[in-house]
């Protein structure tokens, strides 16, 4: 059961932070208490698995964002908890609902989304939200060269690095090459901003040779028309 939803059979590459929360569990702790909460645990590992929630609360828009946040909070706690992993979750899931509201450019979805986003935080006295600072001047932020875009496995540079790509490139193929040719850790990377490119750009402009070439695609189209279904 614990390969049951690997591309090949086996399990690979568990992250440490992530490890140690299924670990808590098997120990019968709250799942909510399981991720880890310390500076040093702010890995990338609930960002890259926390998007399908965006589909979820896109189609509860009279939701506060109070609420919103606290669902996608607590999804971030299974594994980590620390408020810089749910504050980069927070500001991630906000660009993926406001992109699929599909009613601003590209440039404005996500600027939109980034200052909102902040700007609930702050008034929460979120004081970690400081380390997205360089977000918050988003047109001075893409001027950065690539050399000043790190990519590594920190949360923080993960959703930098996404967006950064996402809006340096044109097409979605643009966009995640871009993402995992930044090198560090581009599985991450490449699938943080993949996930919002394909919002953007939609499923039909992912290169049929990329699709034809899924693991398990029959089993991943399947999944997906069962959450479509999902109210």
């Amino acid at each position: 059961m614990y390969n049951d939803y690997t591309a090949t059979g086996e399990a690979f590459d568990v992250g440490i932070s992530t490890s140690r929360a299924i670990m808590n569990y098997g120990r019968g702790m709250d799942p909510l208490e399981c991720g880890g909460a310390s500076e040093y645990e702010n890995g990338n590992g609930s960002l890259m698995r926390i998007l399908p929630i965006a589909y979820y609360l896109q189609k509860r828009p009279n939701l506060a964002m109070e609420y919103q946040m606290e669902i996608v909070h607590n999804l971030s706690s299974l594994t980590h908890r620390h408020p810089i992993s749910l504050i980069g979750c927070g500001i991630y899931i906000n660009i993926a609902i406001i992109l699929l509201e599909n009613k601003l450019s590209l440039y404005g979805a996500v600027e939109y989304a980034i200052k909102t986003t902040i700007e609930f935080y702050e008034s929460g006295a979120w004081e970690d939200v400081s380390a997205y600072s360089r977000l918050k001047d988003l047109s001075s932020f893409l001027e950065l060269t690539e050399i000043e875009i790190r990519s590594s496995g920190y949360i923080v540079h993960t959703l930098e690095a996404a967006l950064w790509c996402l809006l340096n490139t044109n097409t979605y193929a643009e966009c995640v090459l871009k993402a995992v040719n930044l090198g560090d850790d581009t599985d991450t990377v490449g699938a943080v901003a993949g996930g919002l490119a394909g919002i953007y750009y939609g499923a039909d402009k992912i290169p049929k040779e990329w699709l034809t070439a899924l693991a398990k695609k029959q089993y991943i189209e399947e999944l997906c028309i069962k959450f479509q279904m999902l109210e």
